[in-house]
């Protein structure tokens, strides 16, 4: 029952913190822009594009560590 509330609350939690980080970056990238400090290659969307391809990469991952059962890790494989 535990472990159930917590993936409840794990999935509701994630996207809302990630908004958060990510509301908070667009507010410094416009800081930095009005200043003129902004490099122009973090002006481009490929650099969220990249960090975000890497951080579901390593999710991925983490994931398949934890649900698969080959004989090493399956913390949580049938």
């Amino acid at each position: 029952m535990l472990r159930i509330v917590l993936m409840a609350l794990i999935l509701v939690l994630v996207p809302t913190v990630a908004f958060f980080l990510w509301a908070w970056g667009v507010k410094i990238k416009e800081q930095r822009k009005l200043a003129g400090t902004l490099p122009d290659w973090q002006d481009l969307p490929f650099t969220w594009l990249a960090i975000a391809g890497l951080v579901l990469a390593i999710a991925g991952f983490v994931l398949l560590f934890f649900t698969q059962s080959q004989g090493y890790g399956g913390l949580f494989a049938p």
